[in-house]
């Protein structure tokens, strides 16, 4: 075989349901010199069968076991180590790419004369029904780059990095939710050249049990890996102040909301105020009006009224 060109890196656990078409999507690429490196992260439900499968059947697909469940970030690194081609790219295993991902990434590779940097591409978002819409990110260009990863999710299925960079930069076990944030701004921080595509070449699934969204703690694991990612000595001064303190706004507004939910006023006024403080026009514009309503409902005295006139206007709706 050559060397390949293009190492894609798929972690899973427990993904027998959709492990296939992530592999199928690598294998139906129309530029074919690549490897596939898959790393089972401890899995108990077939998936490791498989993939063990997928590679009997396709030379260019290897398969790595965690002997005990990592979770992404070691698995990824796994990857990333055993990886031989000049750039890696990643897919997680509920996602999938479409069949020209790879020939636009080495088409913009070979007229940038095969640079040691960071490209992304854009993406769709498709629901577990199958709708697919267009993931929104602005364009790269113009906008600080740190302020870029920092307000928008560049997942690392979007991802093409030539391997020295991962000589020196890897995903941080310790922080295993916003890693791709934490990763993309090191790398960033080195110096890398940074270049976006304008091709929609990848698709993100949104199941309800995926690691982030089936997750009950992700606001508070996400507020928790914020502090981290901000507080790294290698990024003081560089951070725009106003776009950290809007990502921290949205967590304490998502948990005030998840207070209000589970009927706990004391923590609800905690986050809400929380949120204000860091981002007084609201995190998106619109929240400071929601989580006021949601105070007064609340309030001693002038809950109850409230909530007997809404009520009382529900009642006379119907």
């Amino acid at each position: 075989m050559l060397e390949p060109f293009f190492s894609i890196v798929i972690p899973f656990y427990n993904r027998a349901a959709t492990l296939s078409r992530a592999i199928g999507s690598v294998q139906a690429q129309t530029f074919s010199n690549w490897e596939l490196i898959l790393v089972d992260d401890a899995s108990t439900d077939g998936s490791l069968s498989i993939a063990a499968l997928a590679a009997q059947a396709d030379q260019r697909i290897r398969v790595f076991a965690n002997t005990v469940n990592q979770e992404r970030c070691r698995s990824r690194n796994r990857g990333i180590k055993e990886a031989k081609g000049k750039y890696v790219c990643f897919l997680d295993s509920d996602d999938y790419h479409l069949p020209e991902h790879l020939s636009f990434l080495y088409n913009h590779l070979h007229n940038l004369g095969y640079p040691e940097a960071f490209l992304f591409t854009k993406a769709w978002n498709e629901d577990a029904q199958g709708n697919t819409e267009e993931r929104f990110c602005p364009d790269f260009n113009g906008i600080d780059p740190y302020r870029y990863f920092i307000l928008y999710t560049v997942n690392p299925q979007r991802w093409c990095v030539h391997a020295r960079i991962f000589k020196e930069v890897q995903f941080e076990p310790e922080i295993p939710i916003c890693e791709d944030m934490d990763t993309a701004l090191r790398i960033l921080n080195r110096g890398t050249p940074i270049y976006e595509m304008k091709e929609r070449t990848t698709v993100y699934v949104a199941y309800p049990d995926s690691f982030t969204w089936g997750d009950p703690q992700k606001w508070q694991r996400e507020l928790d890996a914020l502090h981290s990612i901000f507080a790294r000595k290698e990024f003081q001064s560089k951070l725009p102040t106003d776009a950290c303190r809007l990502r921290k706004s949205a967590c304490y507004y998502h948990l005030a909301i998840e207070s209000w939910k589970q009927k706990k006023p004391v923590d609800f006024y905690k986050r809400a105020f929380l949120s204000f403080i860091l981002c007084p026009n609201g995190y998106n514009g619109k929240t400071n009006k929601q989580l006021l309503v949601m105070a007064l409902y609340v309030f001693p005295g002038i809950g109850p009224v409230l909530q007997k006139t809404v009520k009382l206007a529900k009642a006379a709706h119907a």
